[in-house]
């Protein structure tokens, strides 16, 4: 459908879909998306309407929020709360609004994470095209998938010291986890200190130095487990458990199971 008005030139289009049963109990869905090419009179200001919104600016400047999205950028608006967003000057955008599977949660992930403004690579734009060009609602739904995942593990450049301390970190624990390593150890490795590096290495992991250290003890476990004869006190001994008893209980606290009974699982 062309549009014109309200502050869109032509060229300016839009589709709207109607999602089927099956897509709203199984998929990500699109409700409507568009390309729009906008003037300095190009305004939206709603109450609502229920769905989460990527517009991706081309060239030009959309503002929402006290935020500035640029060319190559992107805006992401969560549009079941009021929200207005406009540009002042002219702005050539891609957009989408979507929802379904669990949308609200990758959103707010996304937004805690990357914040409403991220970068735009053109896995962005491709994908929001890929749902404008198919009446596959699966294909529609891997499209909408795939974007937000890339966003969720796209790394900031502001982020790339902490994420490189965090890399650090975690194959130093790969290396010493038998041992009785404490956050002020690791914290030592990549020289920071103990509550600025627990707090960046959760922000990348969204694990506890301590956490990550107990998964990679149980990971261990678990293939000796499987590919040893070696007693439970042992291999409880080996990934660096202070005791049998508190690695059997973590052990099936973690998987349901008992070192035991785990060893006899046929994989």
């Amino acid at each position: 459908m062309k549009l014109i008005g309200n502050g869109l030139e032509r060229g300016s289009y839009m589709h709207f879909y109607t999602p089927s049963g099956t897509a709203k109990r199984l998929y990500y869905y699109p409700l409507c998306a568009g390309e729009f090419f906008c003037n300095n009179e190009y305004e939206v200001n709603r109450e609502q309407y229920n769905s989460y919104l990527i517009i991706c600016v081309l060239d030009g400047k959309i503002k929402h929020d006290g935020i500035t999205v640029k060319g190559g950028e992107a805006l992401l608006v969560d549009c079941y709360k009021p929200h207005r967003y406009y540009s002042d000057t002219s702005a050539h955008t891609l957009w989408l609004h979507f929802d379904g599977g669990n949308s609200h949660e990758l959103f707010e992930e996304i937004i805690g994470t990357k914040g409403k403004k991220i970068k735009c690579p053109d896995f962005v734009s491709r994908n929001i095209f890929a749902v404008m060009n198919t009446d596959s609602e699966a294909q529609q739904s891997e499209a909408i998938f795939k974007m937000l995942m890339r966003m969720l593990d796209m790394q900031n450049s502001a982020n790339e010291a902490t994420l490189s301390s965090t890399e650090t970190a975690k194959e130093y624990i790969k290396q010493n986890y038998q041992n009785n390593l404490s956050v002020s150890q690791i914290a030592r490795a990549v020289n920071l200190s103990p509550s600025y590096f627990s707090r960046i290495f959760k922000d990348n992991t969204a694990l506890s130095p301590y956490d990550y250290l107990l998964s990679v003890r149980l990971d261990k476990a678990k293939e000796l487990l499987i590919n040893s004869d070696l007693p439970v006190s042992e291999i409880a001994y080996r990934c660096g458990f202070n005791s049998t008893s508190n690695f059997i209980c973590f052990f099936k606290k973690e998987t349901g199971l008992s070192p035991l009974k785990f060893r006899k699982i046929v994989f």
